[in-house]
């Protein structure tokens, strides 16, 4: 497996994985726009604001997607999804290491921080066994009541 930049071509894949408003409202947050079209995809998800990347297998095909981007100093990850025929497999974890690692090297980072939705139990046990803790977000907005904070220090990451 390899992290790469996502294509365009990569988010049309992307926008398959998300097809109801509850799926992508979990995925993209409050405000992304459902029905979607390409345009407003790329425009809610901030692509090529933001580094974009996608997780692929050997043969080339999409397996996973995440983004990452400076926040309180911090490499804060966002926007994360496995692939819905290939979940259960332990993607996640190499996601997550994997964008940590380049996210953290390219923003010269040492925690990396992430908002796991509160009813997210799957996320959430996988955030705590990579060394992400709970912690306050300053002045929350009120899209983040249905959220929690997590902070890791990036060697626990990278090293994961």
């Amino acid at each position: 497996m390899r992290l790469i930049t996502a294509t365009e071509e990569h988010l049309r894949t992307l926008m398959t994985w998300l097809p109801d408003l509850r799926q992508c409202r979990q995925w993209g947050g409050p405000t992304f726009r459902y029905p979607f079209t390409e345009q407003t995809f790329i425009e809610d998800c901030r692509w090529p604001d933001l580094p974009s990347c996608v997780l692929l297998d050997e043969d080339g095909e999409s397996l996973a997607f995440g983004q990452y981007y400076e926040r309180r100093d911090r490499c804060h990850l966002g926007r994360l999804i496995v692939s819905p025929g290939h979940r259960g497999a332990g993607l996640g974890r190499t996601l997550v290491t994997e964008l940590s690692k380049r996210g953290c090297r390219e923003l010269n980072a040492r925690e990396c921080s992430l908002f796991v939705l509160k009813d997210n139990t799957r996320a959430r046990k996988l955030y705590e066994k990579l060394g992400f803790a709970y912690s306050d977000y300053p002045d929350s907005p009120g899209w983040l009541e249905g959220c929690d904070y997590m902070i890791a220090p990036a060697e626990a990451l990278t090293a994961a």
